[in-house]
């Protein structure tokens, strides 16, 4: 159980409204398998470094402008990493400021912007937390401030993906994680991202796909607001 909070509360930050996508420009990586930080040591790879820069960085800008955000994603996993009995499931992001939902399976993550709430639906628990410091939870502005500081990105190449030409950027913790590798897929044409992943260190992949992508929609605040006594007999967990 807790696994599964932590890995997809990690794939919540990748897919928060792209405020990740910000300048990455850090210190040689420890999170990084040793070959592979080695490569990166290497002054030619900086031409790929700074152009995965360039594009997030635009994609950033543009998504920050949107008002509000709806993303309809399907998910997919190793199958000795799946959650529960599914391997594959559908989810959706609602976003607006530093509020979000998201429901993946039936597992909901919630915030206003102040708590964050993790509702296992399965098992009737919630755990609660101040959305500053709660790990699944981080808001766009967090990303904004300190995605620098916390990733190394690196432009990989461009591919055609099911009819679009997309850019592959690949991001690297800069201190040891669960994951050693995020991947992102950006649309050339509009800077939307396709897909993403999650590469572990034993080899397994969790991939996200974005099915529908809808921006400046009316969502209401009770969306990003969690009440426990419309659950009953619910276990609440309270980390505050």
């Amino acid at each position: 159980m807790h696994r599964k909070i932590r890995s997809l509360g990690i794939i919540l930050n990748l897919l928060m409204p792209f405020a990740i996508f910000g300048y990455a420009g850090a210190s040689s990586p420890p999170g990084l398998p040793p070959g592979q930080q080695q490569q990166l040591q290497d002054p030619g790879v900086r031409v790929y470094e700074e152009r995965a820069e360039e594009i997030l960085a635009m994609a950033s800008e543009k998504i920050l402008g949107y008002g509000s955000l709806e993303m309809h994603f399907e998910y997919q996993a190793d199958d000795n990493i799946s959650f529960g009995d599914e391997e594959e499931m559908d989810a959706v992001l609602y976003s607006k400021g530093d509020k979000y939902y998201m429901r993946i399976g039936k597992s909901h993550f919630i915030s206003d912007g102040e708590t964050a709430w993790t509702f296992l639906e399965e098992v009737n628990e919630v755990h609660i937390s101040l959305a500053e410091f709660t790990d699944q939870a981080m808001t766009p502005a967090y990303f904004l401030q300190n995605f620098k500081e916390e990733f190394r990105s690196k432009w990989i190449r461009e591919q055609e993906y099911n009819g679009r030409t997309v850019h592959i950027i690949d991001m690297v913790p800069v201190e040891p994680h669960a994951f050693y590798k995020y991947r992102l897929a950006l649309d050339t044409g509009d800077n939307h991202i396709v897909y993403t992943q999650a590469h572990d260190r034993q080899g397994n992949i969790i991939h996200y796909e974005i099915t529908d992508f809808i921006t400046g929609g009316d969502i209401p605040d009770s969306l990003f607001v969690f009440n426990p006594d419309d659950y009953p007999g619910i276990e609440v967990v309270d980390l505050r």
